[in-house]
């Protein structure tokens, strides 16, 4: 990927109990050219400290910490007035945590198994506006659509949505045309009630239309 130089570092707080699995995090984030760590909270509460002090862009967040836990600081977050973005970091990889972190305001939904390189990725996307769930959340969540106005290809490009692809991605994985892949994302924006993919995923979630519980 091409970094400009020119643009604002991306301004990141970082919110993990577990020293190991925090000096891990910190160590990646630090080798980005684009990014700036400006704080690390051991629990919630010092997360919601932190933030009131640095304004963050973005708060990478464990999604079980003490004293305070991820859903209650991102439910902090909508009521405070910041814009910081969340990418949740978590090793709980159940479909209900999953729609609870969105339904709280998270931006992003990843396990603790993923690459550094999809985490700076993803922290990337996130602070460009768009929404994400690990890839294998996303298939998983997808698998389970249980509204009967979703046809099996809208499920397909629907988890893709989820994932973050762009349609160029979405045709390549799906081995359709470009054109058709724009074709269905009007079928699945219409049936939701959205305009836009973020809009898409979200809704869908916190819809039930998932099948998350």
């Amino acid at each position: 990927m091409v970094i400009d130089m020119n643009q604002p570092l991306i301004r990141v707080l970082v919110a993990e109990d577990h020293p190991i699995v925090a000096d891990g995090i910190v160590a990646i984030l630090a080798k980005a050219k684009d990014m700036q760590v400006v704080g690390r909270a051991k629990d919630g509460a010092e997360a919601i400290e932190l933030m009131k002090l640095h304004q963050p862009d973005i708060v990478l967040l464990d999604l079980r910490m003490p004293v305070v836990d991820g859903i209650q600081v991102m439910r902090w977050i909508k009521g405070s007035g910041l814009t910081a973005r969340t990418v949740i970091l978590t090793g709980f990889s159940r479909q209900s945590d999953v729609r609870e972190a969105i339904r709280a305001g998270a931006n992003a939904y990843l396990l603790k198994d993923v690459t550094g390189g999809e985490m700076l990725r993803t922290i990337r996307s996130v602070h460009r506006g768009k929404y994400r769930i690990s890839g294998k959340r996303a298939r998983e969540l997808a698998a389970n659509v249980s509204s009967a106005d979703l046809k099996p290809s809208e499920m397909e490009i629907l988890a893709l949505i989820v994932e973050g692809h762009d349609n160029g991605t979405i045709a390549a994985k799906l081995g359709l045309r470009k054109e058709a892949v724009k074709y269905h994302l009007k079928g699945i924006f219409s049936k939701l009630g959205v305009t836009k993919r973020g809009a898409a995923a979200r809704q869908a979630i916190e819809r039930g239309l998932l099948g998350v519980h």
